[in-house]
């Protein structure tokens, strides 16, 4: 069964939700959460638990997608005049340079989310630049933990699909979903199932609202702490979140009327239950089953629904230096150079051995004495054998060899051949005594080309030995056995046609035409029966068997003898 991983990674809290099934029918594997101490040694404490989880859970790291801190990220809206994702991905980043002024382009990762679009004229986009540097934190973080993600969002399109799959956002009404973090809080406005805005706001439960600097200091950043260590710092984190949901409500420009208002993560006092604009604050459910604080796992679960095809966004961080490669991927740099190398070594390799079969070939018998290949040297020493020389007397296997035979033989050992090599010379000479050969045999009769007639023998040797071996229990008496060559036709090839009349004995005739039926089926199954003609049978008297007349059997011997031969090689 297929799983799939989320993993949401806070500024100080980490929540991790696996999903087993499909989209439409999951359960629930786990749910965990963790902190994420300070100092080097957080990361240390993350990976530990990371790994803890996927032992004790047998979770599969196939699917594993993570879900970023979205106060990390900038972002802004841009209209293009035109809607095809190739184009825009080619301009995005030179033309959202001018408007992101606090980053070095090349140092942020750019996605985009597609708000409206007019086909063909025009697009309107959700632009998110996130630092290189802390997202390959968060990914080096998951990799080390054993959950390598295969892509990587913010915290906002996790909410806003999460939220689209478990059903709490209505075609006719306006929508905000609120992820309260600890210092930061995601808002997602969502007009009827399609999402309008997204924005974080940099303040969360666990951070300390800035002071007001005095004249000519600069704001200081907000400090991460526990809230229940100051339940006055509590109480300022909670009015300006709410004062900040405020102003995004009011500014939100939707078609439907903001309706419905759902709030989950680290949820102030007071909150829920409480209304914003005349609109009641709702916990966001959490769809997945029963678990401790289920709005701290709704952003890990709709990471989770990623690995399913859930949710309608698309959003894709892992770009550029960052993507996903798969193991083979990683492999190819490698794989490539050794592959060249290994070419390499095989060209140098093939050079040398050329070299080596041309010097085995002939050698050199331009030169002085002729040095000369192994090839030449047997040919020298074959033709000694073979034809007559005057300087020597010794025997000779051929005293009056053909003419044209012996100065083909001579050309060669010359080297006066040059369009084939020395090897394909001694084949042509074997077959031009190959050659001569059979056209003496012809001559004197040893080789005829009439065929003869398939042995009528052999076809009821075969035909018995089939019998025989129905085995010693197997009565059968044979009354007539005739076996005939016939010759073959245009739709029949030569064989020997064997007719039997045959008697089968057996305690009654039903087990007597079991062994007949048996007899036929043992037949049809030799390659060498070319036809069975089959015929009806008659009961013996006192139902001691059953009498068949005239059967007919195709023997191809032919066949017989050549899967004979194949068998014995």
């Amino acid at each position: 069964m297929s799983q799939s991983i989320g993993i949401h990674l806070g500024e100080r809290r980490f929540h991790v939700v696996a999903l087993e099934g499909s989209l439409k029918k999951h359960k629930l594997v786990c749910a965990a959460s963790g902190e994420i101490p300070p100092g080097p040694e957080g990361a240390q404490a993350v990976i530990a638990r990371l790994r803890e989880l996927a032992k004790q859970h047998k979770l599969k790291a196939d699917s594993v997608f993570v879900a970023i801190d979205a106060g990390v990220a900038a972002f802004r809206t841009l209209t293009l005049p035109f809607d095809d994702r190739a184009k825009i991905e080619e301009v995005l980043k030179f033309e959202v340079e001018s408007d992101l002024p606090q980053y070095d382009i090349e140092q942020v990762v750019v996605d985009f989310l597609v708000l409206s679009t007019k086909p063909g004229v025009e697009s309107n986009l959700l632009v998110t630049a996130v630092p290189k540097e802390r997202l390959a934190a968060a990914l080096a973080l998951c990799e080390k933990g054993g959950f390598e993600a295969l892509d990587a969002e913010l915290e906002g399109t996790a909410l806003f699909d999460a939220a689209f799959e478990s059903g709490v956002l209505t075609e006719e009404q306006g929508t905000v979903l609120i992820h309260v973090g600890d210092t930061s809080t995601t808002v997602v406005v969502a007009d009827g199932r399609r999402l309008a805005s997204l924005r974080a706001i940099r303040v969360g439960a666990g951070a300390r609202p800035p002071e007001t600097p005095a004249e000519g200091e600069e704001s200081a950043a907000p400090v991460a702490t526990p809230v229940a260590d100051d339940p006055a710092r509590a109480a300022a984190a909670a009015q300006r979140v709410r004062r900040e949901l405020v102003r995004t409500l009011s500014g939100a420009r939707t078609t439907h009327e903001i309706a419905q208002v759902f709030v989950c993560g680290q949820v102030p006092p007071g909150l829920i239950g409480d209304t914003l604009l005349d609109v009641p604050v709702q916990a966001l459910p959490f769809p997945a089953g029963e678990v401790e604080n289920p709005g701290h796992q709704v952003v890990a679960y709709g990471a989770a629904l990623r690995g399913f095809e859930g949710g309608t966004l698309r959003p894709n961080l892992r770009r550029e230096e960052l993507r996903f490669s798969g193991k083979f991927e990683r492999l190819e740099l490698p794989l490539a150079v050794f592959s060249l190398l290994l070419f390499t070594l095989l060209f140098v390799r093939f050079i040398v051995l050329e070299k080596q079969l041309e010097w085995r070939d002939e050698g050199n018998l331009a030169a002085e004495p002729p040095l000369k290949g192994d090839l030449q040297i047997w040919l020298e020493r074959s033709n000694e054998r073979l034809f007559p020389d005057p300087k020597d007397p010794r025997p000779v296997r051929l005293t009056n060899p053909p003419p044209a035979l012996a100065k083909k033989a001579a050309e060669a050992e010359a080297g006066v051949i040059t369009d084939r090599t020395k090897f394909q010379q001694i084949l042509d000479l074997r077959g031009e005594q190959k050659k001569e050969i059979e056209r003496l045999s012809r001559e004197l009769g040893q080789v005829s080309e009439i065929k003869q007639p398939q042995s009528a023998l052999t076809a009821s040797t075969l035909v018995m030995d089939l019998v025989v071996g129905l085995g010693e229990g197997a009565r059968i008496g044979i009354r007539r056995f005739e076996s005939r060559f016939q010759a073959g036709s245009a739709s029949k090839n030569d064989h020997v046609v064997v007719t039997l009349d045959l008697d089968f004995f057996g305690a009654n005739s039903l087990e007597a035409t079991r062994l007949y039926n048996q007899l036929e089926k043992n037949f049809k199954d030799q390659p060498w029966c070319q036809e069975f003609d089959g015929k009806s049978s008659k009961v013996l008297d006192g139902d001691k068997g059953i009498q068949v007349d005239g059967l007919g059997i195709l023997v191809n011997v032919d066949r017989a003898l050549q899967l004979a031969q194949g068998g014995q090689s």
